[in-house]
């Protein structure tokens, strides 16, 4: 691992990975319309994968009542996801939004693990 990756991963990754995550499972900060309209962390599945113009996104669902419910991205249209960078392996770091715009955390949460 480079000084690079280990000051990314300092930067980008400051907790641990939840141990409680299934595959394919990963946190995702939320923005509703309720009676807040706070922003909530839920527990969602990358079930999708939609190219898209400006790079892959993903089609996300909740797990709830035995069955998966799609989440809205926030475009109104089914044809778009979340990109990889609005996925968090962690609730704090979703919360804090620790790596919004790092699409290659993933790497480096590998990478870090690596090293152990």
């Amino acid at each position: 691992m480079t000084d690079r990756d280990r000051e990314d991963i300092a930067y980008y990754l400051p907790h641990d990975r939840d141990p409680t995550l299934d595959t394919g499972e990963y946190y995702y900060l939320q923005y509703t319309m309720g009676k807040t309209g706070n922003p909530r962390v839920i527990r969602v599945y990358a079930l999708d994968i939609l190219p898209h113009k400006d790079g892959t996104e993903y089609g996300i669902y909740q797990y709830r009542r035995g069955r998966y419910h799609r989440i809205d991205a926030g475009y109104g249209d089914f044809s778009r996801g979340v990109r990889m960078g609005d996925l968090y392996d962690n609730k704090q770091d979703c919360r804090d939004q620790t790596h919004m715009g790092c699409h290659w955390w993933e790497e480096l949460r590998k990478k870090q693990m690596e090293d152990v």
